[in-house]
């Protein structure tokens, strides 16, 4: 505005010729000043939208700690429930109620104590002799069945005694499984495949495969924390991982391969 009303003064007092240098200058002045503002304005922008992203980034970050809470506080719940249940069914097997056990135990898992008998795993099932493992793969096994999912089902030899801890290996093929199992319940042609295999006495295979539809980053999978189900709540890969760390007694490795996902634990070691 200044240097146009500089200008229509210049030309209608007929001026310009006689301060042309003041004008120029007047110009410059103009020019530099309007420069100045305009970086000046962008780095303020800049700097506005830097603190954005820094209180977004901080949002974010409260947001997330905020649900891990959440998170860990249901866990905690869970393990006080957990507990004092496994309190009231120990409690039972000291009296020999095993009924009441069995029905106390039911009602937590969310499970029909009817007796059920699928002949085909039932025969396979036979070769394991842990009681406790038995029962995991075989509710595993029938719910798999049950959801309709074609399911391929080998144990090679008797196994009444696993290396390492049965705890552990209970939570790993759990957690395989259950993964296998709600990967595959919606697809147009699913498929899990379950063996346990002895090669020894001492070494022992377990293999859980299943079909995938979407590309999958074995790589991102088995990081920490990393989960493809909605909110990162699910068990992943990764947990897995985290269990057979620094065991020797464990070693699992994962491929994908022909839209299937193959995991395979080698257990090992008396």
């Amino acid at each position: 505005m200044l240097y146009v009303w500089l200008t229509a003064i210049a030309e209608k007092d007929g001026v310009a010729n006689k301060y042309a240098s003041l004008l120029l200058i007047m110009y410059l002045i103009i020019i530099v000043v309007c420069a100045t503002g305009f970086i000046n304005f962008v780095k303020s922008s800049q700097q506005t939208q830097r603190q954005q992203q820094i209180i977004d980034k901080y949002q974010a970050q409260i947001a997330n700690a905020n649900q891990l809470n959440q998170q860990y506080n249901e866990i905690r719940r869970e393990r006080h429930d957990t507990r004092n249940m496994l309190l009231s069914v120990q409690g039972y097997i000291r009296d020999h109620k095993d009924k009441e056990a069995e029905k106390l135990l039911a009602t937590f898992l969310q499970n029909d104590t009817v007796e059920k008998h699928y002949g085909e795993i039932d025969n396979v099932l036979d070769k394991i002799k842990i009681s406790g493992l038995h029962n995991l793969v075989k509710e595993k096994a029938y719910k798999i069945v049950e959801k309709g999912i074609p399911f391929s089902f080998e144990i090679n030899a008797e196994i009444d005694e696993l290396p390492g801890s049965e705890i552990k290996i209970a939570r790993i093929i759990g957690i395989l499984m259950d993964n296998a199992i709600e990967a595959t319940f919606k697809q147009a042609k699913p498929y899990i495949q379950f063996a346990l295999l002895k090669h020894s006495p001492e070494v022992y295979e377990l293999v859980i495969a299943n079909s995938i539809e979407q590309k999958l980053n074995i790589n991102t999978a088995l990081k920490f924390e990393h989960s493809t189900k909605e909110g990162h709540q699910g068990i992943g890969l990764s947990n897995v991982t985290q269990l057979v760390e620094n065991d020797d007694h464990y070693s699992f490795s994962a491929e994908v391969k022909d839209k299937v996902i193959m995991m395979t634990c080698f257990i090992q070691g008396k």
